[in-house]
């Protein structure tokens, strides 16, 4: 099975971003096949640094912490599950806000990095004869770059842990429904308001790949055939069995 998400909302959209970037290199940065693996975890740290530096991120992810604390009295959790939800919303909150400095500014007053940072936009612009520091960066050990990755990711882990809790919290409270998509076509008259994320999961064996158009009046999900010649495959025409999976951040999903 494979499973496609679908955020409803621009603010669940950069979650799902940022998480993506922060597991992406968090994989690169513990392969130790060369210097390779932590030049694109590098190049994911910069990619981290644009997509988080929206200044409301941050007021977004307290927000809805605290929304999440007062949502709690009413869950069905039993009081040592709310303690500890409790607890762990208190916690990243914390550490969210006992960063100060706006996101990544450590690296951007960092010359070297913000210099790599340019030439990576050009292409071959890392190269040895045009970066020789750089290069000498990536002869040192595996050891010895993984803990300059480290250091410089450790206040940005503050964010991550946030959005992390927030989506694990949305992926928890679902609605599954099993549909049938008619000729490679799904529509449904409307999604209760309370829907923040739509997940397709169907079978990979299949190639399908679901477009999804959805807000709160009408949703519509047709399949397309994966390909790796087009930007878009052809439509299907056959009906795809799938699974609509209806995500929130309240505690039930209507």
């Amino acid at each position: 099975m494979i499973r496609f998400e679908h955020p409803l909302s621009e603010r669940v959209r950069s979650f799902l971003r940022i998480e993506h970037l922060f597991n992406r290199f968090h994989a690169e940065c513990e392969r130790d096949n060369g210097p390779w693996a932590h030049h694109l975890a590098l190049f994911t740290l910069f990619e981290i640094m644009e997509c988080a530096a929206r200044a409301e991120l941050k007021l977004d992810i307290l927000q809805e912490l605290e929304r999440q604390k007062k949502l709690l009295s009413s869950s069905r959790l039993t009081a040592s599950e709310i303690t500890l939800r409790h607890e762990e919303l208190q916690k990243v909150a914390e550490n969210l806000q006992g960063i100060q400095q706006k996101f990544g500014q450590h690296l951007r007053e960092n010359e070297w990095l913000m210099a790599i940072k340019q030439r990576m936009l050009v292409p071959g612009g890392t190269s040895p004869f045009d970066l020789s520091s750089y290069y000498f960066w990536q002869q040192q050990s595996f050891e010895y770059r993984l803990a300059d990755l480290h250091r410089w990711i450790a206040t940005l882990m503050p964010t991550y842990h946030a959005i992390n809790t927030l989506l694990n919290i949305l992926r928890s409270n679902t609605r599954a429904v099993d549909c049938i998509a008619t000729g490679g076509n799904y529509q449904h008259n409307s999604l209760a308001q309370n829907i923040h994320m739509l997940t397709i999961e169907l079978d990979s064996n299949r190639h399908a790949l679901p477009e999804v158009s959805a807000n709160k009046y009408f949703t519509h999900i047709r399949f397309l055939s994966a390909s790796q010649e087009c930007a878009r495959g052809r439509p299907i025409t056959e009906d795809v069995p799938f699974k609509l999976i209806m995500s929130s951040f309240d505690p039930v999903v209507v």
